[in-house]
């Protein structure tokens, strides 16, 4: 074990820690276009802590400008950009996505959600970006040895339907919100922050398509801290519009989205996502605001039944291209995950509510006919039977 000075120490991680998030910013979308030449990057490196939550690790997003906080499409893209758009998941969804980066950085990342039956569904996430060992040197420049750093992010989150239209879940507002534990790894010391995400989706039929409008905030909380050294979340505001429509029988999706980091300043990007035959995807987008790394993006996507495979290119300069698969599987019966009630159930709760009232004033012979109504509608209500047997008890007691 390498023995360090309080000082020699500090510094020591310091200078990993800034090399981790050079590796880290060069994918990140939300560099501003200042932060070109790669000397300059370490000089900002330290405005926030954890800088590998703002990279967008769904494939399908990245091919469309990373943009569709707007959009549902696939679990990653809900976890990365919109947590409210998990509650339109129909089936459990199990996905796996691996990143290949430059200066030997590499992201890994599984999901599973789990829909709740007229519930809602929940979603569980794990992601880890690893290095190649870094050469570790004390403040005298002595080579010590090689050091070890990576990355790891943990979130559970929880998404449902708040309103809409009985006939169509797939309309309406949709709110999700998740908890996120996050840490980064130096050597033999660590940084960690507890961490929220929350986001709304509202959709609406426009023109015989859908238009949806999204809104989400991201890693809310506590700050990154190693030895003397504190930095707060990457927090990043997004907002964004996206509409599907069918075009010679075929979908097709356009996004707009503008985010805003805790950082910089607002980045903007748009995209289209052409599904041809529901079986091969063709995306292309743009996202701004960046001299490295921004610009065209570019992805393809294969369905095959319940299995899916997605592939994005983006290009970083000189730095070279960084590619970005995932394989996402889906089981099990589809599920209905929004709650809702057709017109009749809606009348027979009406009249569930006249007879309660009626039971309250001790009118139980016009309760009963109410709750008869109830159950002619709703037939499965399990409120109108509870308070039809209670009312048929009170009765016979009167007697």
């Amino acid at each position: 074990m390498r023995r360090f000075g309080s000082t020699a120490k500090f510094k020591f991680k310091s200078r990993v820690a800034k090399r981790l998030k050079t590796a880290v910013l060069l994918f990140v979308v939300t560099l501003p276009s200042t932060l070109s030449p790669l000397p300059f990057l370490h000089a900002a490196a330290g405005k926030s802590g954890g800088d590998f939550l703002r990279i967008v690790q769904s494939p399908r997003s990245v091919g469309m400008g990373e943009s569709g906080v707007g959009l549902y499409g696939e679990l990653l893209g809900a976890l990365a950009l919109n947590p409210a758009a998990l509650a339109l998941t129909d089936y459990r969804n199990l996905a796996f996505a691996y990143n290949i980066w430059i200066e030997d950085v590499s992201i890994q990342q599984a999901a599973y959600a789990h829909p709740l039956q007229a519930a809602g569904a929940l979603a569980a996430s794990v992601s880890r970006l690893g290095m190649n060992s870094i050469a570790g040197y004390n403040n005298s420049g002595a080579y010590t040895g090689a050091v070890d750093a990576g990355d790891l992010a943990v979130s559970v989150n929880y998404a449902r339907r708040l309103t809409g239209p009985w006939q169509d879940m797939r309309l309406g507002l949709f709110a999700g919100a998740g908890l996120k534990y996050a840490r980064e790894s130096l050597d033999d010391a660590a940084a960690s922050a507890r961490l929220l995400d929350a986001g709304a989706l509202w959709r609406s039929k426009v023109k015989g398509g859908i238009l949806g409008l999204g809104l989400s905030a991201q890693s809310m909380g506590g700050k990154f801290k190693f030895d003397e050294q504190s930095d707060p979340a990457p927090r990043i505001i997004r907002v964004g519009a996206g509409y599907t429509v069918i075009a010679a029988g075929d979908l097709l999706s356009f996004a707009l989205d503008i985010k805003k980091p805790i950082d910089s300043g607002a980045v903007y990007a748009c995209g289209a996502e052409y599904f041809i035959r529901d079986t091969m995807a063709l995306r292309a987008g743009y996202i701004s605001g960046m001299d490295m790394g921004g610009g065209l993006r570019l992805g393809v996507g294969v369905n095959i039944r319940l299995i899916q495979f997605d592939y994005a290119l983006a290009g970083y300069g000189k730095f070279g291209s960084v590619h970005r698969f995932s394989l996402s599987y889906k089981f099990g019966k589809p599920v209905v995950v929004t709650p809702h009630i057709s017109p009749q159930q809606e009348q027979a709760r009406w009249k569930v509510e006249r007879a309660r009232g009626f039971m309250r004033e001790n009118r139980y012979y016009e309760a009963i006919l109410e709750l008869n109504g109830a159950l002619d509608l709703d037939p499965g209500s399990i409120e109108a039977l509870g308070l039809m047997k209670k009312a048929g008890d009170l009765v016979d007691t009167e007697r």
